[in-house]
């Protein structure tokens, strides 16, 4: 194989997987848009529960959201009940969010029915199929590691 098709089918490869990925994930999380929580809803929850209380414009920028878009969120996120917000301890005039034990129950339910949704999937393959993807996982782990 010349390094020209060797190039094609890498990037075949690569395309291949990320639109495959790209539907899973838009498949297993439609029952939590249905709920209300949008893309930029989980992140923002993901983000307060991976790094924990931060400041508005801390969770734009970890969230990849604009300031003023993230600001709304916030609003709509509280109402929900599903972050709180308190005065930073570092800076009495600042305020930082954190996930409230509502918010991590609703991303928790999100995440286990997404993952219930690609189980049943996965347990409709055939023995051999399933095989290939447990063989493949290690891989794909850490393709997605970087």
């Amino acid at each position: 194989m010349s390094t020209a098709e060797a190039t094609t089918t890498v990037a075949e490869i690569a395309g291949r997987l990320r639109i495959a990925a790209g539907r899973m994930a838009r498949e297993t999380s439609a029952q939590s848009r249905l709920d209300g929580m949008t893309p930029s809803r989980l992140a923002a929850l993901a983000v307060l529960q991976t790094a924990g209380p931060m400041r508005v414009g801390a969770l734009a920028e970890r969230a990849g959201i604009s300031a003023p878009t993230t600001s709304r969120l916030v609003d709509c996120l509280e109402e929900r009940g599903l972050i709180v917000r308190t005065s930073d301890p570092d800076d009495h005039r600042a305020i930082r969010v954190s996930l409230s034990p509502e918010g991590e129950a609703a991303l928790s339910g999100v995440r286990e029915l997404g993952a219930g949704l690609l189980a049943a999937r996965i347990a409709d393959l055939t023995p051999e199929a399933l095989a290939v993807l447990v063989a493949a996982l290690p891989v794909i782990e850490e393709l997605a590691a970087g």
